[in-house]
């Protein structure tokens, strides 16, 4: 994180080259109208290593610029469909987004804005004519709706402290933790990784904001796998994402949690394995949370309503019941812990420079509102409630923060298995289940494809009509989102935070998910996309 002298001078000098950015003219073109730079100064240390040995001890220091420079007027500018296609890595203004991290001589700095603005504004021309010339043969459903609203300046001048990372600690730890893995029954791969990342972010704007925040995400992964006689990759991941070295665990909370780890990937190499499968299903907390995340999420992020490539699910569904069971969705940036966890999502402005807001989504099943930056999503009163956000060099779009679902309604883990049980004799099922641990999931939001979500699940159980639960392998679960929201019959009494990474056109950004446990009458599992992979032929050396 930079010192307070740092900060001053590259505020002074953002400002300063952000106004003059304004002066640029080509004759017969518009004029731009507003410019905003948004610097991130990240200081970052990772190592990785497997079986005891280290393969990585990197760090770096990096530093880049993201240019939202806008022609035209607020009402009418050059972006097109909510920004989400302003993400080309081969424009010219690519080359310029990295910029030098020298604190002493900001020389070179200063070239490297004109650089990047003047890109910018070439881009921006080009973009406008596009716009233009588009009109004449397809209509421009935004065109009504003002391109960017005006917000009141906002001054945030924050100082922060780098937490101090012992490298030799953190390398030794990682060897440490590899080496015990691979001593572990049928560990046949692993490996350990460690990663800190720590930034100051400086956004300026022609507007007369300045705002000043820091972020620190601190990461320790640990994964193990074991290639079957079938040629089968059983893998098992433990992953913990925080806001603090604080809470990582040491070595021994770190036995605790990967044992319990190793003790499922033991479950799973003998587990029955099914191809797909339609029922009554319990999703624990965290893959709750994927599903939430993936099915309803996505599909409420305002961006999306402005182009016209996306399936915009829930548009003109305000105030509609979309949930059937009383569940409450809110984003609320802003929260920085939860019950002593750090939450990796949140943040105070988002990235055009709003404050962030706790944003009512839905409201006992009955849907409220979208998640939405400064491009306006209706003709009047638009305001933006601050989830603007991008990774560097691409457009910021709406995207979540800190996602937190609750019922209004809720129960306790062994009541809502019972209520699984039943809802397998009532649908007459030979079997449900009980899905324990997702490691991620995906959507696809387009227009063009189908309107699904996907999850990846990592560790689950068949549920028999007697209670007995026997381990499983080899599926995924999916779904279309009104389905599968519609058919939520329970909510769990118990909140669990998940911090993780989402990705989109904007970028991989930090996010949490807090969420209950769900019961779902009916979701459907599909087989996974396994590679098969021939045994070894020599058996693994004994290394000490």
């Amino acid at each position: 994180m930079l010192p307070r002298k740092h900060v001053d001078a590259l505020i002074e000098i953002l400002r300063k080259d952000c106004r003059r950015a304004l002066r640029m003219r080509v004759p017969g073109f518009p004029k731009p109208y507003y410019c905003s730079f948004l610097m991130r100064d990240t200081k970052w240390f990772n190592t990785w290593a497997s079986s005891g040995s280290m393969y990585r001890r990197r760090s770096n220091h990096t530093r880049n610029v993201y240019c939202d420079l806008r022609v035209g007027s607020y009402r009418y500018d050059q972006i097109t469909d909510g920004g989400l296609f302003d993400n080309d890595d081969e424009r010219e203004s690519y080359a310029h987004v990295s910029v030098p991290i020298d604190d002493k001589d900001h020389g070179g700095l200063r070239i490297a804005l004109w650089r990047l603005s003047e890109a910018k504004f070439r881009e921006a021309l080009s973009d406008y004519s596009d716009r233009k010339s588009s009109s004449l043969s397809m209509v421009d459903i935004n065109k009504k709706l003002p391109s960017f609203t005006k917000v009141k300046s906002v001054k945030h001048v924050k100082y922060a402290r780098p937490e101090k990372v012992d490298e030799v600690k953190w390398v030794r730890f990682c060897k440490r933790a590899s080496k015990w893995l691979s001593t572990l029954k049928h560990v046949t791969g692993n490996w350990c990784e460690f990663d800190a990342s720590q930034s100051s972010q400086i956004f300026v704007s022609t507007e007369g904001s300045v705002i000043v925040q820091h972020k620190k995400i601190f990461s320790l992964t640990a994964h193990m796998r074991k290639l079957t006689q079938e040629g089968l990759h059983i893998e098992q991941d433990l992953v913990i994402n925080v806001g603090t070295q604080r809470d990582l665990p040491s070595f021994a909370e770190f036995k605790k949690l990967a044992l319990q780890k190793h003790q499922q990937l033991l479950n799973l190499i003998n587990a029955k394995k099914i191809n797909s499968f339609s029922g009554p299903v319990l999703l624990c907390p965290n893959p709750a949370g994927v599903l939430f995340h993936e099915a309803i999420g996505h599909r409420l992020e305002g961006s999306r309503f402005l182009s016209t490539g996306e399936g915009q699910t829930f548009k003109g569904h305000v105030g509609n019941k979309v949930i059937n069971e009383k569940i409450t969705i809110r984003d609320n940036p802003t929260l920085k812990t939860f019950r002593g966890q750090s939450c990796v999502g949140a943040y105070d402005f988002d990235d055009e420079g709003v404050p962030a807001q706790d944003t009512l989504l839905i409201e006992e099943g009955i849907l409220k509102g979208f998640l939405t930056t400064r491009a306006a999503i209706n003709k009047k009163g638009h305001q933006s409630n601050g989830h603007a956000r991008n990774r560097k060099f691409q457009r910021p779009i709406s995207r979540m923060g800190v996602t937190i679902i609750e019922g209004k309604e809720t129960y306790n883990m062994d009541y809502l298995k019972a209520l699984l049980i039943e809802e397998i004799k009532r649908q007459k099922k030979p079997f449900g289940m009980i899905v324990y641990e997702t490691s991620g999931g995906e959507t696809d939001t387009t227009s063009y494809d189908f309107q699904a979500f996907y999850g990846e699940i990592s560790y689950a159980t068949l549920v028999y009509a007697d209670g007995r639960e026997e381990c499983v392998k080899g599926v995924n679960y999916v779904g279309t989102p009104m389905q599968a929201l519609g058919n939520i019959v329970a909510v769990g009494n118990e909140l669990e935070l998940d911090n993780s990474w989402c990705g989109a056109e904007s970028g991989f950004i930090p996010v949490t998910t807090i969420s209950p446990a769900i019961l779902v009458r009916n979701l459907e599992l599909q087989a996974k996309d396994e590679e098969r992979v021939t045994p070894y032929i020599l058996p693994r050396p004994n290394v000490k």
